[in-house]
């Protein structure tokens, strides 16, 4: 197969006007019909000035040839491979789930998660930490007060009055509460 001649174009680049600024109008129309002459593998005599403007210009043309042609030659390889499958449009399988990805057997069947909820989640694993740190001191403070109570009515009076909402509140600190009433109770 000749991929030269199956070429629908070439390109005119911006770089060759330094070699054909100097030209006469006349002259730029002879080296236009010349670059389409060349491609279409015709020969015309020229002018010394036009043929040695038009040397300049066909060695980009060549080099771009030479790279289109590669292109084509891993198109043709490609394609002979059987090129990309058809797709169906539709899911061809009940197995197949539509957040599946399909290709390369290493690509993850489930999308990732998204980057703010792995650091919202990790700022709530920080905020916990952070309030179980801030409750450790009046933890060991009201597990002291309420074990060194000898009666339910000075613990109901300790709980009423010496313990903050804050600590009331939190879960540790009233099972140690009802923990020391049950004892009393028996």
């Amino acid at each position: 197969m000749d991929v030269k001649s199956e070429r629908p174009s070439f390109l005119i680049y911006k770089s060759f006007y330094g070699s054909i600024k100097h030209l006469t109008d006349e002259n730029l129309g002879k080296l236009f019909r010349a670059m389409f002459e060349y491609h279409n593998d015709r020969v015309l005599k020229l002018e010394p000035e036009i043929q040695m403007a038009l040397n300049f210009i066909k060695n980009q043309f060549e080099l771009d040839q030479r790279k289109w042609e590669k292109k084509v030659a891993a198109q043709m390889a490609n394609g002979k491979k059987g090129g990309r499958p058809k797709s169906s449009g539709a899911i061809d399988s009940v197995e197949e789930k539509p957040n599946q990805t399909h290709g390369y057997f290493k690509n993850p069947t489930k999308p990732k998660k998204a980057e703010k909820e792995k650091e919202k989640g990790k700022e709530k694993e920080k905020e916990k930490v952070n309030i179980d740190i801030k409750m450790a001191t009046p933890r060991k403070l009201a597990k002291n007060e309420i074990n060194n109570i000898e009666n339910k009515e000075n613990l109901i009076e300790v709980w009423e009055n010496k313990f903050s909402d804050t600590w009331k509140e939190d879960s540790k600190i009233s099972q140690m509460y009802k923990n020391k009433l049950f004892e009393f109770e028996d």
